[in-house]
């Protein structure tokens, strides 16, 4: 008996030494590890003095690690953008340059590659890089992207990559948060929600989505809008895993429902409800003798010309700001005493027959 409970002791040694040790491990980083990138960021969903308005930017840029010292990472950057808004405004820049990040934690150590904060606001320290984790980290474990806190929540998911039309697998991981933008957009309440993607084998970047709900004001008038900045990989020095797509709805070969879903007679019963409701709503709009849509919708608000935006770089923020709004003022107007005609009561003579305004 004792000899059994001394091996079951060591093998549940050795079981934790094995666990800890895997999870210490992570990928290395080699000089020349590189990607390339496509990145499209949204502003639209506007509400208040933001109805009507949206902008775009669509940005392509690379990340090159130069040398390898250690766990210190010396790297380049290069990226390049193209902005324009419902306005007809338009404009493009690029940037490019070096910084240095520990591939022991994960934070930049000398410089960024342009990451100035949400909304203009300045990050805080340490900050994190944004396109690698930790690999080995356990479903449940956290870990941090610049300055918001994710959750690893899958190390076996199958991403699209809308950049080549296929899947790959990728570490899923969840990031949320709140900030308080005061910029050029305005004074806003900044809510996200941001999934990055991470390639299994070495930890560096697949994709991200990021969707952003801001409410507050513009110059005071209350508004609102969503913002949404869509990255992935164009380009890897390492290799992707490919990955099958995920299961979903399929029609049956008799065409008659979903397989694994409901029966097919649901459908044609979910068919005669809906002809029934729309037949008694127009029925319902007949006797009321009004139509069920208003005759004229109200025209959206459309901002008159707005300036260059800012320079932006993933994360940063947004890249313009809506235009102020216009107030045009009535100017009354009078009878001219010789001719009768309206005119400005500012102006001295009438402007159809010469005479003097008095």
């Amino acid at each position: 008996m004792k000899v059994f409970a001394a091996l079951l002791f060591a093998s549940l040694m050795t079981i934790a030494i094995v666990a800890n040790t895997d999870s210490a491990l992570a990928y290395s980083p080699q000089k020349g590890d590189n990607f390339g990138y496509a990145e499209t960021t949204t502003v639209n969903d506007g509400q208040g003095s933001y109805t009507g308005y949206s902008d775009q930017l669509q940005t392509t840029g690379e990340e090159q690690m130069s040398s390898v010292n250690g766990s210190l990472v010396s790297a380049s950057y290069r990226y390049s953008y193209q902005y324009s808004n419902n306005q007809g405004n338009s404009t493009s820049s690029s940037s490019s340059g070096q910084y240095t990040w520990s591939a022991g934690n994960f934070t930049y150590v000398n410089g960024t590659d342009s990451q100035v904060g949400f909304g203009g606001l300045s990050y805080s320290r340490p900050l994190y890089v944004w396109f690698a984790m930790n690999p080995s980290l356990p479903v449940g474990s956290t870990f941090y992207v610049l300055n918001t806190q994710f959750t690893v929540l899958s190390q076996n998911y199958s991403l699209k990559l809308p950049t080549e039309s296929k899947y790959v697998q990728a570490i899923q991981t969840e990031g949320t948060g709140q900030y308080q933008r005061n910029d050029s957009y305005g004074v806003f309440k900044a809510s996200y929600t941001w999934y990055e993607y991470f390639d299994p084998t070495t930890g560096y970047l697949v994709g991200y989505d990021y969707v952003e709900q801001d409410t507050g004001q513009y110059q005071g008038q209350a508004g609102g809008f969503t913002y949404t900045d869509d990255l992935y990989v164009t380009s890897t020095s390492y290799t992707l895993t490919a990955a099958t797509a995920p299961p979903g709805p399929t029609t049956s070969s008799t065409g008659q429902g979903l397989t694994g879903g409901f029966p097919w007679y649901l459908g044609y019963l979910g068919a005669g409800i809906l002809v029934v409701v729309v037949l008694a709503i127009y029925a319902a709009t007949r006797r009321r003798g009004k139509e069920s849509l208003p005759k004229r919708s109200p025209a959206p608000y459309t901002p008159p010309s707005s300036p260059s935006p800012t320079p932006f770089r993933s994360e940063i923020g947004l890249g313009s700001k809506p235009p102020e709004q216009v107030v045009i003022r009535d100017v009354a107007k009078v009878n001219c005493r010789y001719c009768g005609t309206l005119i400005p009561s500012t102006a001295d003579r009438c402007p159809y027959c010469g005479g003097p305004r008095q």
